[in-house]
């Protein structure tokens, strides 16, 4: 993901500056993913959903164990009931 590091002149940079950026191509990635887990969570029900993320995570982590402390470290970060609220809250842009 890249920082929203656009021009302070901007309204959308202004209204949302502590928002990261998401290059197209990562965004038609991150709405495949929550599609596929929206129709999972559908067909399947919601505890499968569970655990099919907790079981992809823990094989992403066994084939690439770099990427756990590099994501625990981003997501110290992370307040994830402000984002949780923030989504609730959206409107259609």
């Amino acid at each position: 993901m890249e920082s929203n590091h656009a021009s302070n002149d901007s309204p959308h940079s202004r209204q949302h500056s502590d928002t990261p950026e998401i290059s197209p191509s990562g965004n038609i990635g991150i709405y495949t993913v929550l599609s596929t887990l929206c129709l999972m969570r559908h067909q399947l029900g919601l505890e499968a959903m569970l655990d099919y993320i907790e079981r992809y995570l823990a094989i992403i982590e066994k084939h690439s164990p770099q990427i756990k402390p590099a994501v625990r470290h981003i997501l110290k970060r992370v307040n994830v009931e402000k984002i949780y609220h923030d989504a609730m809250r959206k409107e259609d842009e």
